[in-house]
């Protein structure tokens, strides 16, 4: 799970900064908030930090989706396989 820390306007798009194991993001994959709005990956940036662990913990994400309306945490979700 990966807690939304903050939102931020960049240009005509919104980043998100969240904190959880950043390690399993990348572009693509699909995120869900607990209120089920889904959001895909477009980007992953690094951030600031003062010990290189930080990149373990913390990234911006630029997200396709009604960020918006996003939620206060984030789930990694699979998607459905086709039968």
């Amino acid at each position: 799970m990966y807690q939304v820390l903050q939102k931020f306007q960049v240009s005509d798009k919104v980043c998100i900064f969240v904190e959880g194991n950043t390690q399993l993001l990348k572009n693509g994959l699909l995120l869900k908030d607990e209120n089920e709005n889904i959001f895909i990956i477009k980007s992953i940036g690094m951030v600031k930090y003062k010990k290189i662990e930080d990149n373990k913990k913390y990234a911006v994400l630029l997200l396709t989706g009604d960020t918006e309306k996003i939620g206060k945490s984030l789930t990694i979700i699979e998607k459905e396989r086709s039968s």
